[in-house]
């Protein structure tokens, strides 16, 4: 399997460096956004809230926040930023963004729906060692996380809900992925024109492996049907299961996982 590094710079093939900051961008024109972005990850690690973006999650470790591309205001972007400070978190660290940029694009190219991605870039120390790595993602602002809009649905609009999923989780085993966390923030649903109406988050600690996995699939389905049982009944479950493991073919494995 080629390494993280080859991956991304066999896909963002378009390299761009400017005060210690390195870039591998899907083309030229992203450039100016990449410098927005950059700009933008300084001043919050400095703590200042830069203008004219809208920040979705901060803490300590990591930022993601929407921002709108400079030259062409109708396009929106979201980024993940993450922060690697003092230096023992930086040489454990360092990888974050790396790896889930990686397991992103192996995902897309294996058929996976996750957010396409447009860049990753990384802002070194005076070492030469990361300390800020960012990734700039597809943005789906016309989509919301699965939990989120099961909580304001009725059961029957949670059951359709469900059964939507069933292709993303036929599509992992294809890939043979183990997600680690598929759960009902990580799933989006949308409403746009898009080709696929479900798409999958947070890739950072997912693994790939040389075949599909009937175990690995229990894992995940029995995981993500955990985090929706609040809205949808056990019956409505064991179907979505039940269709889920006929469109993977496997025969064994419904019997498997009523054993688990």
């Amino acid at each position: 399997m080629l390494s993280k590094q080859k991956i991304v710079r066999s896909i963002l093939k378009f390299t761009n460096r400017s005060r210690g900051i390195r870039w591998w961008l899907k083309d030229e024109s992203l450039i100016p956004a990449a410098r927005y972005v950059a700009e933008a990850v300084r001043d919050i690690a400095k703590s200042a809230m830069p203008a004219g973006i809208e920040m979705l999650k901060l803490n300590e470790r990591k930022a993601v926040f929407r921002f709108w591309h400079p030259q062409k205001t109708e396009s929106s972007f979201v980024v993940k930023a993450f922060f690697f400070k003092p230096i023992e978190r930086c040489l454990k660290y360092h990888k974050y963004g790396l790896d889930e940029t990686a397991n992103l694009l192996t995902a897309r190219d294996k058929g996976v729906s996750v957010p396409e991605v447009y860049g990753y870039g990384h802002i070194n120390n005076v070492l030469g060692i990361p300390k800020v790595s960012m990734i700039i993602l597809e943005d789906f602002q016309s989509c919301s996380h699965i939990g989120v809009l099961m909580r304001s649905k009725s059961e029957s609009e949670c059951s359709k809900m469900l059964m939507q999923t069933v292709p993303l989780f036929v599509s992992l085993y294809k890939a043979s992925c183990n997600h680690i966390d598929v759960n009902s923030g990580a799933v989006m649903l949308c409403k746009g024109n898009f080709n696929h109406s479900v798409f999958l988050l947070d890739f950072q600690y997912a693994k790939f492996y040389d075949k599909p996995s009937n175990e690995i699939l229990m894992f995940e389905a029995g995981y993500f049907a955990r985090h929706c049982s609040a809205w949808v009944s056990t019956e409505t479950i064991s179907k979505w299961r039940e269709e889920l493991f006929a469109a993977v073919g496997s025969n064994n494995t419904a019997d498997e996982a009523e054993k688990k």
